[in-house]
Formats: structure tokens, C-alpha cells, sequence
């Protein structure tokens, strides 16, 4: 599946770039039997609903006109919200001091959930100060989902109120 939301993600993002969006995350799942493609677009200056809607226009007639999908499906668009995935190198970059949550693919110190403040992005590792007051590296290829996170639920038995 991973490989048809690269697919998608590539088509797109020229299109995108056009517009000077860019798409965040994109997610092609099943919910109650229906397809839905879902796609997380942020700009500089933050998105809009009429962004949303444009962009979601220009994207549908892309894909259909390409048939890109043989089966019906609902495309979604919208801001990826404060809780925004972090994708690429940039993305941990331009958080730095926020409080994030990664899930790596691998244990580290047995465990896969983290939660902390970033403090930067250096030579392919993210570095953050989790809530048990460590300093962790975490070598960018063993991330499976980073996120901002913006208010202090509990994750995954994570603590987040410490911050």
C-alpha cells in the first residue's frame, strides 16, 4: 500500500508545487467499505477552506481525467492540523522546540514510543529530550510516524503533561 501512496504523493506534487502547496502526508485507506484518498496539504502562510477546495478540484480532475483510480473513491483534503506529521528532514528542522511524538520501526531501549521536545536534526538523527529527561538520537530511517503534538493527552502510557 505504501508504495500506490508514493505513487499518488509523486503524480501530485508538481501539481501542488503550481499551486505553492505542499502536500504533507497522503493516506489511501478503506473506512466502511468505501476508498478514501486523503491528502494533507499545508503553504507558508497556512491553508484555508478555499484552499482545500481548490486544491481538491484541480486534484480530482488530475486523477480522473489520468484514471488513476479503476474504483470509485471520496477525496479528502485538508490541513494537516496542529498535530501535523513530520515527513522529511525540513519538516524536523523547522519544529525544533515543539513537542513531538515519534514511533520507531525497531525497539530503542525497548522501547518504539517516544515523546519530548525536539532539539534539532543532526546528521540523518533526530534528537529530542523526552519526558523521563533523556537526551535520545534516533536515527531518521528508524522512524515510522513522527507528529507535532499539541496538547497533553497521554500517548501510549507516554506522559505529556511534564512538558
Amino acid at each position: 500500500m505504501r508504495g500506490r501512496v508514493e505513487e499518488i504523493k509523486n503524480l501530485l506534487t508538481p501539481i501542488a508545487e503550481k499551486e505553492k502547496i505542499e502536500i504533507i502526508d497522503v493516506q489511501h485507506i478503506t473506512e466502511n467499505s468505501n476508498w478514501i484518498l486523503r491528502i494533507f496539504i499545508d503553504k507558508s502562510d497556512g491553508v484555508t477552506i478555499d484552499d482545500c477546495e481548490n486544491v481538491s478540484h484541480i486534484f480530482s480532475s488530475f486523477l480522473d481525467k489520468n484514471n488513476v483510480f479503476t474504483n470509485p473513491y471520496f477525496l479528502e483534503v485538508s490541513s494537516p492540523g496542529p498535530n501535523r506529521v513530520l515527513n522529511k528532514e525540513e519538516d524536523f528542522k523547522h519544529f525544533i522546540g515543539n513537542k513531538i511524538r515519534i514511533q520507531t520501526l525497531f525497539p530503542i531501549n525497548n522501547r518504539r514510543d517516544f515523546l519530548g521536545i525536539l532539539l534539532g536534526f543532526v546528521h540523518g538523527k533526530v534528537r529530542i529530550n523526552d519526558f523521563n529527561d533523556e537526551i535520545l538520537e534516533i536515527r531518521f530511517s528508524d522512524i515510522k510516524r513522527a507528529n507535532v503534538v499539541t496538547d497533553d493527552i497521554e500517548y501510549g502510557g507516554l506522559n505529556g503533561g511534564k512538558g
